[in-house]
Formats: structure tokens, C-alpha cells, sequence
């Protein structure tokens, strides 16, 4: 038995050491919003090549989505939840909010804008659906320039807003949610990193210099769970 957890630990212990890289969040800050009616959170995180190899990976830090949601993206995560339980909601939070200046706060501007923002959205998708190359050429340009490059020993610091809306009850399908003030919730990020996944989204040439590079890596890499204040 001592033997079997020794083995256990010396294998945990290789394993952490062959980590090349880590994501941390070092603060999460709050504060209320009387204009907007909700709590924005200020997520400052870390992500650090512990190697003394210069490392790349797919990684677009300019979006931030929840981990329920993230399949095939190649964006840092969040997961919430409550104690050790996790909450695999995606309502909870929103993030690139926009806002509007004493100047723009005209409700015609406004409302023009958010209609050309829509028609904008709408006919790009409009052209996604209909012209297959363009998609995929849209696709390729992303993921291209979404390559992620730390030298060794580097580290690279990110700030993220978040919003609640500070509303404590939420449903979504058949989940329900009740976010009591008197329980402790945690944030933790993720980092899904994918390489040969995206073959349908690389030329052959890129593929095979991608795959052929032992320092472009894929894994899944969790941060720190840190507290999160939805108290009142």
C-alpha cells in the first residue's frame, strides 16, 4: 500500500513538473453599478511558460466564454461554482459590454447603431452560410492569428470584465439556479488547447509544420479557484 501511494505521488509529482505552461488568476475584484443595475467583476490572470523552451499554442485571450460552452473554441474558459460543486450555466455572466457616452446617449443614435450592428451581424452570417471557401477562409485567418507565443520563462498578464446582472435566480432548459448569499462561489479559468483538431481549419503545409513542432502544445490547463462575492 505505502509503495502503491508513493508510486501515486512521484507520478503526480512528474506529471506537474512536465507542465510547460499555467494559467493563474491572481485577483478578482467587484464593484456595483448603479446605472446598469448589476456587479462587474474584474478578473486579473496570469498565463506563464514554465519551460526554458519557447512554447505556441491556438489561444484568442481577446474572448472569454464559459466552459459549458466551449467545445471546439480555442479561447480561456470560466467555471463557476459553489464550494467543489460546479454550476454549468452560461447566463450568469455577460462581458464586452458596450456603453454608451453622455454625448451618444441619444436614444435615435442608439437604436441606429445597435440596427446596423444587427444588419452588419446578420449579413456576415448570411455570407458564411452560402459561400463555403469564404467561411473557411474566414476560418483559417483566425485560428492563424490566434497562434499564442511565450518565450521561456515568460509571462503574460490579462485583465477581463465580466457583469452579473445580480439577479439570483436563473433557469436555463431544464436547469435551475438559486444563488444564496450565504454560500462561498469560486472562479476557476480553464485552457482547452487543441493542435490536430483543427485540421479542417489548416492548409496541409500549416498542418504539418504545426504537428512537426514539439513546442506548439495542446493539453487542458486549470487555474486557481478564487473567491467571487455574490453577497449583497
Amino acid at each position: 500500500m505505502k509503495l502503491k501511494l508513493l508510486f501515486l505521488l512521484i507520478s503526480f509529482w512528474s506529471f506537474s513538473q512536465n507542465r510547460p505552461i499555467e494559467i493563474k488568476i491572481d485577483s478578482i475584484t467587484s464593484k456595483d453599478s448603479k446605472e446598469y443595475r448589476d456587479r462587474e467583476f474584474t478578473i486579473v490572470y496570469h498565463i506563464k511558460n514554465l519551460s526554458n523552451n519557447e512554447v505556441s499554442f491556438f489561444l484568442n485571450t481577446k474572448k472569454f466564454i464559459p466552459s459549458s460552452a466551449s467545445s471546439m473554441q480555442y479561447v480561456p474558459t470560466y467555471r463557476l461554482y459553489q464550494n467543489e460543486t460546479p454550476i454549468d450555466l452560461g447566463q450568469v455572466f455577460t462581458s464586452n459590454r458596450i456603453v454608451f457616452t453622455s454625448k451618444d446617449f441619444n436614444q435615435q443614435s442608439i437604436d441606429e447603431y445597435l440596427k446596423n450592428r444587427r444588419d452588419s451581424i446578420k449579413l456576415e452570417y448570411e455570407k458564411i452560410n452560402s459561400d463555403p471557401e469564404y467561411a473557411w477562409q474566414k476560418n483559417n485567418k483566425a485560428i492563424m492569428n490566434s497562434i499564442f507565443v511565450l518565450q521561456p520563462n515568460e509571462t503574460k498578464q490579462f485583465v477581463q470584465q465580466i457583469n452579473w446582472d445580480k439577479k439570483r435566480y436563473i433557469k436555463s432548459h431544464d436547469l435551475e439556479y438559486y444563488f444564496d448569499e450565504n454560500h462561498k462561489y469560486f472562479l476557476e479559468l480553464e485552457l482547452t488547447l487543441l493542435k490536430s483538431e483543427f485540421q479542417d481549419r489548416l492548409t496541409k503545409e500549416e498542418l504539418e509544420a504545426i504537428m512537426k513542432n514539439e513546442n506548439f502544445i495542446k493539453g487542458n490547463y486549470k487555474s486557481n479557484k478564487v473567491e467571487i462575492n455574490f453577497k449583497e
